[in-house]
């Protein structure tokens, strides 16, 4: 039995957005058809630091486990916030088929969902971000492969981290707009370890608030203002959103927002619902995603001949 390594330089080396993202859109489609079996994610929450468990299977893909930490003051010591490890099986006989570093990959796969979304929706033009972290960068990596992005800009806690990530983007060939202000943006990104909210309003000129930071019931990204804003909530699941968003749980509890404006990130790929207007999108992650994008790299790691090879018997 031999089981593919794929590392964080494999991965960069091996993606293609759009290839991504058919990937991701074939998985939507799969599961609005009931043919992938996603159970409820297993989760521990200890003070501010998040644990999960996810798992997936489909017959037509396989089966994919991640086991993904979200650890906040991880920053402070110069440690990812997020960390993740993958295995990718076959589903028809159980072999586990690939081990692959999963801080990348999530990273990779929380932009594609976001860019799905944007793809559906928008085509970004002027785009700004609030965090300037690991998925920041991912976005703007992945922003720049689908989208003709005209500028960006950025605001962050610190004035390093932010300056470091609009250097980063520069190196990608986007236009730094250092003038472009947060309301002004088009598309505003928000990618934060926050427990309390970092936006406050919806800006006139902005048309999509992407989020997917604050996983958990207590958390914020956003504010009651900004979701009673928004013409229609875009999750990337009912499931998920639903019991574990505090940006969506909190103003649902309390009244403020009406539950037939939230419509699914599948429901769009499949033409089932639309949305217009003022639109905020929000992302906790699901594990088919990962399945689907598991499948991909796996698949094309074969055809090309990368990775390690190690046998485990």
């Amino acid at each position: 039995m031999e089981l593919l390594i794929l590392s964080k330089q494999t991965l960069e080396r091996l993606f293609n957005a759009e290839e991504a993202l058919n990937a991701l859109s074939l998985g939507y489609e799969h599961f609005e058809m009931g043919l992938v079996s996603n159970p409820e994610r297993s989760v521990i929450t200890k003070e501010n630091d998040w644990w999960g468990v996810m798992l997936a299977h489909s017959y037509e893909t396989g089966v994919c486990v991640k086991v993904v930490s979200v650890l906040p003051n991880n920053a402070k010591k110069g440690a990812p916030v997020t960390q993740a490890l993958v295995i990718y099986h076959n589903a028809l006989n159980g072999e586990p088929l690939a081990l692959i570093e999963g801080t990348t990959f999530t990273a990779l796969r929380t932009a594609c969902v976001s860019a799905l979304a944007l793809k559906l929706l928008i085509k970004p033009e002027g785009v700004f971000f609030v965090g300037t972290g690991l998925q920041a960068r991912y976005h703007a990596f992945v922003l720049k492969e689908l989208f003709d992005i005209k500028e960006v800009n950025a605001r962050s806690k610190t004035t390093q981290s932010r300056e470091s990530f609009l250097s980063y983007c520069a190196n990608l060939g986007l236009k730094v707009n250092s003038s472009l202000k947060e309301e002004d943006a088009q598309t505003v990104i928000v990618a934060t370890t926050s427990n309390v909210p970092v936006i406050e309003r919806f800006g006139e000129k902005n048309k999509i608030i992407v989020s997917i930071g604050a996983p958990t019931p207590s958390a914020r990204e956003l504010s009651d203002q900004v979701l009673k804003k928004a013409d229609y909530i875009v999750v990337d699941s009912y499931e998920g959103c639903l019991k574990e968003a505090g940006d969506i749980i909190q103003p649902l509890s309390a009244g403020l927002l009406k539950r037939e404006k939230i419509v699914s990130l599948g429901e769009l790929v499949t033409s089932k619902k639309s949305a217009s207007g003022k639109i905020v999108c929000k992302s906790v992650g699901i594990a088919f995603q990962d399945l689907y994008i598991a499948k991909y790299f796996f698949d094309k790691a074969q055809k090309e001949g990368v990775g390690q090879n190690v046998s485990l018997v």
